[in-house]
């Protein structure tokens, strides 16, 4: 996602395997998670989790892509993708969601489309009263 037909111009912030960073972290461009991160994470371009990171956040951006863990929602104008060792623990909005065989998503997804429902789609039948979470695994043939 950070290669050379990333779209958003800009250098590439690295958080190292060896970094723990607590906050909100305001990027202008493109990132790499490697290490920790607790907070908000919010970037104008690609973000990328590494397959070690661990990340307890809230993040939006253009594009997300996770190999490692992810605890948090996350927001983005393109896309999402989850590769077979990611796991994420959160609620995602999102236009276009790739997710490959072996990754774990807890959480509801919504696309831009179903962001706001119009009135006339809502539903009459009631949520059952023991269901709280989902696990969805989604394989993708290719």
């Amino acid at each position: 996602m950070l290669g050379k037909n990333s779209k958003t111009s800009g250098d590439v912030t690295f958080i190292a395997a060896e970094c723990q960073i607590e906050g909100t972290v305001h990027i202008n461009g493109n990132a790499r998670i490697d290490g920790k991160l607790e907070g908000l994470l919010q970037a104008t371009g690609d973000i990328v989790v590494g397959q070690g990171a661990f990340v307890k956040a809230d993040i939006e951006a253009k594009t997300v892509s996770i190999s490692g863990e992810v605890h948090g929602n996350i927001q983005t104008s393109d896309t999402l993708k989850l590769s077979s060792s990611a796991r994420l623990f959160g609620n995602i909005c999102t236009q276009q969601f790739s997710v490959d065989q072996g990754a774990r998503f807890v959480g509801t997804s919504r696309l831009f489309e179903e962001a706001a429902p119009a009135p006339e789609r809502q539903s009459t039948q009631k949520p059952r009263p023991d269901t709280k979470e989902k696990i969805v695994t989604i394989e993708r043939s290719k």
